[in-house]
């Protein structure tokens, strides 16, 4: 290696990221439907409970720690700050919220990653939260070109330019690998049971905590769902709603430290972040982000399909897991291993957070070592996370 005044800042930067970062802990509250468990409840004071919880079982020395958190619906102001003023964190903490729509759990893991792996933090709490209960009506104002006469907005413009639904996007993705509704059916059911299996174990009390202690599980989990039910509820439209997962409420945290951190305190972490990914795409081809940004990670680790044990394909959209696995030619039963958002719900901001938290607990319970974590997001991105399972 060349002596360090020749390497350039992009090469230091490059340099520096290399060094590991590690999960040391994660937990989320069970997440609930629109107008359900949380239609009274802001969504900051969930933080500011799992906040507590982690610093409790964690031995959390507050001076170390920053606080970066996702949401794509809340109300004016740092969120952020708000639940860290709530909870027993020390008012010097920074804390910030950030936008990037269903991917703010991706981005704050990644800034998370930048700020303990160049020693800026020893440690950073991030996630996301999100409440479709309590989202503040917005409108365009009457000058604004782009009102359209609404009471109020009730989907986001994902894009300045003229572009289809999401909705419409998934189903060009299901025509694109010749999925069928049936699929859909049968993938949604899997969830499901998957899902309510999950909910019975003594990993899902550990790291789901109900802030009102009463052991609810995640509302929308329909243990008794059948084949017969969804394709009553079905409509004629590939995309609807016996597929789909949206307005949900729900909050999920982890804590990212370094190796200083581990050997200052002499603590075990869960796991290994291996790489934290992002890239823009085509805000039309959205949902095909989970697709891309699983490429690039392997070509960027130089690893291969079969060299990952498992894998978590956000499910905001049923077509997403099933095209990866059309894609990559991978068993159905490396994916999703605990059931995705059809069953769990879709928390937006919040929900790769949960994601990633269920990838880790299904590494451990199948003692496997890789699992990637993918997502296509609203906006066109394809993001994507790599980790190690630390026995």
């Amino acid at each position: 290696m060349p002596p360090l005044f020749f390497i350039s800042f992009e090469q230091i930067f490059a340099l520096l990221m290399q060094k590991p970062a590690y999960i040391l802990d994660m937990i989320r509250v069970p997440t609930g439907k629109k107008n359900g468990y949380y239609k009274q409840i802001l969504p900051e004071s969930l933080v500011a409970h799992l906040l507590n919880k982690l610093i409790e079982r964690n031995s959390l020395h507050s001076k170390d720690i920053e606080l970066i958190l996702g949401n794509s619906i809340g109300t004016m102001g740092n969120m952020t700050r708000y639940a860290a003023l709530l909870s027993s964190l020390d008012i010097k903490v920074n804390s910030s919220t950030i936008d990037m729509q269903c991917g703010g759990s991706y981005q704050s893991l990644r800034l998370a990653r930048a700020l303990v792996t160049s020693g800026e933090c020893d440690a950073v709490i991030f996630g996301g939260l999100e409440s479709n209960s309590l989202a503040p009506e917005r409108r365009y104002m009457p000058l604004d070109p782009r009102n359209r006469g609404e009471k109020h907005i009730e989907v986001a413009d994902f894009s300045p330019y003229p572009s289809h639904s999401l909705l419409l996007a998934a189903e060009n993705l299901g025509s694109k690998y010749s999925i069928l509704k049936e699929d859909l059916f049968n993938w949604t059911l899997r969830s499901h049971e998957k899902a309510c299996m999950f909910s019975k174990t003594e990993a899902y009390k550990n790291y789901v905590s109900d802030s009102l202690s009463l052991n609810r599980i995640d509302e929308s989990i329909r243990p008794e769902l059948s084949l017969d039910v969804l394709k009553r509820s079905a409509s004629n439209h590939f995309t609807d709603r016996t597929n789909t997962a949206h307005y949900h409420d729900g909050v999920a945290l982890g804590i990212l430290v370094n190796e200083d951190y581990l050997s200052k305190y002499n603590i075990k972490p869960m796991a290994k972040v291996l790489q934290a990914f992002s890239r823009g795409i085509d805000p039309n081809n959205a949902p095909e982000g989970a697709i891309i940004a699983a490429k690039e990670i392997l070509i960027r680790t130089e690893l291969e399909v079969k060299d990952i044990d498992l894998f978590e394909v956000n499910e905001s959209f049923g077509v997403k897991p099933l095209a990866f696995i059309s894609e990559f030619g991978v068993d159905k039963e490396k994916v999703n291993v605990l059931g995705g958002n059809l069953a769990y719900g879709h928390p937006y901001a919040a929900s790769g957070a949960m994601n990633l938290m269920h990838l880790i607990l299904g590494l451990k319970q199948n003692n496997k070592k890789f699992g990637l974590l993918t997502a296509g997001v609203a906006g066109g991105f394809g993001m994507g996370v790599l980790i190690e399972n630390i026995n």
